[in-house]
């Protein structure tokens, strides 16, 4: 059985992630593991407040039985199991090296965005993270919602990694019961080759018209003023979860992240689930 995993470092988004990740892992059939980095700060979490008996137990063992037990509630998986594990040193590394060591079909995080990540590790790591991570990233940020009908919005540009994500993007949406939006972002330039970008949506469509995977729609958009225009797109279309692609490079120790997807992360108010390109 695959186990997702949740890096928590008790603040409100990581809290969040772990409810999320809990609706996920009951899709998938799969096991739950919440991971903590030991940095060597102190944590008051929000959720302690409620909760006298933290008053005398507050620490980190007490927070992660407490987001354990918690969890429990709500999984569902027969025969699963919800656990919690802490490690120590680098944040990212170690997500990293327990993702390895889990073989984790995916990773569910908490980024707090632009606007305050100073406070806790979660976000101040989420961007190194999505772009190292050896599987699949759900970003996610307090309030969001997935929704009971989600539908992914698939960007597709002239850039190959786009559509090399398009396999794992179309499992992720059939186990969720979503439905898929197939994006063309076009660009007005004058080295823009017409219809290069529609041609490559076509082959997406080929690619799940001869698998069936589940409904889908494709449209061309006009990406020309950025990451705003797609978010705002995303918006329109009621698009639930926006998938973007990390490109691996020759070094396996590295990838690359574009800074279109970066400024995306950074500004989007709806989850994110970005995908290492397949080998």
């Amino acid at each position: 059985m695959k186990r997702i995993l949740v890096p928590v470092d008790f603040s409100e988004d990581s809290v969040f992630a772990v409810d999320v990740a809990v609706q996920v892992a009951n899709a998938f059939n799969a096991k739950l593991r919440l991971m903590h980095v030991r940095t060597g700060k102190q944590y008051h979490p929000e959720f302690a407040k409620d909760n006298p008996h933290f008053i005398i137990d507050d620490k980190d063992t007490a927070y992660a039985e407490f987001l354990t037990t918690r969890a429990k509630v709500a999984y569902q998986v027969d025969q699963g199991e919800v656990d919690f594990k802490f490690r120590e040193g680098n944040v990212v590394r170690e997500i990293k090296n327990q993702a390895h060591y889990d073989d984790s079909l995916l990773i569910v995080i908490g980024t707090h965005g632009v606007s305050g990540f100073e406070d806790r590790w979660v976000g101040s790591n989420a961007y190194r993270l999505v772009s190292n991570a050896p599987c699949p990233v759900l970003a996610v940020r307090k309030q969001m919602q997935i929704g009971t009908e989600p539908k992914i919005l698939l960007p597709i540009d002239t850039e190959k990694v786009s559509r090399k994500i398009v396999p794992t993007v179309a499992g992720f949406a059939k186990v969720m019961k979503a439905s898929l939006l197939v994006a063309g972002i076009t660009k007005r330039s004058r080295w823009a080759l017409p219809g290069r970008v529609a041609a490559y949506v076509m082959q997406v469509e080929r690619f799940l018209k001869k698998r069936a995977f589940l409904p889908y729609e494709a449209v061309m958009v006009d990406g020309s003023e950025g990451p705003q225009e797609l978010l705002d797109y995303a918006h329109q279309s009621k698009a639930t979860v926006i998938a973007l692609p990390v490109r691996r490079t020759v070094n396996p120790f590295e990838s690359i992240f574009y800074p279109f997807a970066n400024e995306l992360l950074n500004r989007s108010d709806l989850p994110i689930l970005v995908v290492p390109e397949e080998e």
